[in-house]
């Protein structure tokens, strides 16, 4: 019953993306659904990102662990994208106005300027790939148990069905898979989380017997918590998701809605999964960490199964074909176009195909081989994190210019890499890549022959030149930008 219940949903979605396959006619369709995105529809696509498969299963793994303050990552992103609606929102929309820009690195591009742009090319498409690389392996951990697959060939195939999702949804194709996605995750977590709670002796029986701590937002101490909630929120500067959804709304009105309410969406949900692994810490204190959603939904009855099981696919079936499609657009955008600057549009999306294909079994390779969903997640959010503070105090400070952002961007970025990759000694990533990222910014900027970057002239430009373009964008001639 509940492998019929897997493969039907599975089905759905493949449904969805094929009917909105027919409909899509350009590539910047395609890629960011170009003026074609609702608030109705923004919403499920930035809460996919905030939540995702890490963000249930990884949530309730470390939940387990420590406690509650598992929530600390998800709310860091709900955090993130409320500071770049009312910071550098406008920003992305009135270069994706003036000169076409349907990605992060084509916008650093213009602010900035070539090099930056490579960078940041490299750096958001090694986020993502690391994000989506949990993917796979968190699909494979709930459903190989229910359909009694190994859980290697499982993963496989998961990531050969994201791959397809992905070639065949294009972002508006994508948003409204989400839009079902949303529903079942929100309905199958929350009455798992209500029972398991329950059926852990309530709230005050969990404060009896679980440690004090446990109960605490500050674990597993204050420089990890902070580094998670700074680093993420940073890192929505140069979020490729919020972006898109900026890019590809009908208006700046739909853009505030939609991250207004994905953002508070995401506050209530994160707290579901986190609840689900404490009450498995009560109900069953010698379970695995990863498995744990799985375990107490088990325990709880069949119905309760197959309501996480569900919720969890949602979430992450809901997530992977937008990160690897993410990836697509800027490898094609940033690399091929730049290479191949008279490619036409056939053999673009032909290069687009090849490379889904290609990065969504390299990274499905790597995710088998990593211990902690969650704290990969987190990780690769803070080696993005300085080419968000980089665009957030270019907004402020007009003088930084294309050499200190190309610095601070590619030192502070390899650093963070570097310190993720060997296992966060100390402290996390985002404190020694800020150390390096913030001085050399300063520095260069204040080196800087002009006191306006050419980047910034040319933003404020486009606010003039894209005035009545859009009925959401604020009035050119009241500035927000301190000169």
């Amino acid at each position: 019953m509940i492998a019929l219940l897997v493969f039907s949903y599975f089905a759905l979605t493949v449904v969805i993306g094929l009917i909105m396959m027919r409909q899509k006619s350009t590539l910047a369709d395609f890629f960011v659904a170009k003026k074609g995105l609702t608030a109705f529809l923004v919403v499920p696509l930035l809460f996919a990102e905030m939540i995702a498969g890490a963000g249930t299963v990884g949530n309730a793994a470390t939940a387990f662990k420590i406690g509650i303050s598992s929530v600390w990552v998800n709310w860091g992103m709900s955090v993130g994208c409320l500071m770049v609606l009312f910071i550098a929102a406008k920003m992305y929309r009135v270069f994706g106005l003036k000169y076409g820009a349907i990605s992060v690195p084509q916008v650093y591009l213009q602010r900035f300027d070539a090099k930056t742009r490579a960078v940041m090319m490299v750096i958001l498409v090694a986020v993502y790939l690391i994000i989506f690389a949990q993917q796979p392996v968190a699909a494979a951990g709930i459903m190989g148990p229910l359909l009694g697959m190994n859980k290697v060939m499982l993963t496989w195939i998961v990531g050969a069905v994201f791959i397809f999702l992905t070639l065949t949804g294009g972002m508006k194709g994508l948003a409204w898979m989400n839009v079902l996605h949303s529903l079942v995750m929100y309905i199958g977590l929350g009455i798992v989380c209500f029972v398991s709670i329950k059926a852990a002796g309530g709230l005050g029986n969990m404060q009896a017997v679980l440690p004090a701590k446990m109960f605490t937002f500050n674990q597993p101490n204050v420089l990890t918590v902070v580094g998670w909630v700074l680093g993420t929120a940073l890192s929505f500067f140069a979020a490729s998701t919020v972006v898109v959804v900026i890019f590809g709304a009908k208006s700046m009105a739909a853009v505030k809605t939609g991250i207004i309410w994905a953002s508070g969406l995401v506050l209530v949900f994160a707290l579901f999964p986190a609840l689900i692994g404490m009450a498995g810490k009560v109900l069953i204190p010698a379970g695995n960490a990863n498995s744990i959603i799985y375990l107490v939904s088990t325990k709880l009855g069949p119905v309760y199964a197959v309501l996480a099981s569900m919720g969890i696919l949602a979430a992450i079936l809901s997530t992977a074909p937008a990160l690897l499609l993410i990836c697509t657009t800027m490898l094609t955008q940033d690399m091929v176009r730049v290479i191949k600057p008279d490619i036409s549009e056939k053999s673009e999306m032909k290069w687009a195909r090849i490379m889904t294909i290609a990065l969504g079994l390299i990274a499905t390779y790597f995710g088998m081989q990593a211990t902690s969903i969650l704290g990969q997640m987190a990780g690769a959010f803070q080696i993005r994190s300085i080419a968000g503070l980089v665009l957030l105090v270019a907004v402020f400070w007009p003088r930084v210019d294309s050499r200190a952002a190309f610095w601070s961007m590619l030192i502070g970025g390899t650093v963070a890499a570097v310190w993720h990759f060997a296992g966060n000694p100390y402290v996390t990533s985002l404190f020694p890549s800020l150390a390096v990222g913030i001085p050399i910014l300063v520095i260069l900027t204040l080196m800087a022959e002009k006191p306006v970057a050419d980047g910034h002239v040319r933003y404020l430009e486009a606010i003039e030149e894209t005035a009545g373009l859009d009925d959401g964008l604020p009035d050119p001639r009241k500035p927000n930008i301190t000169h």
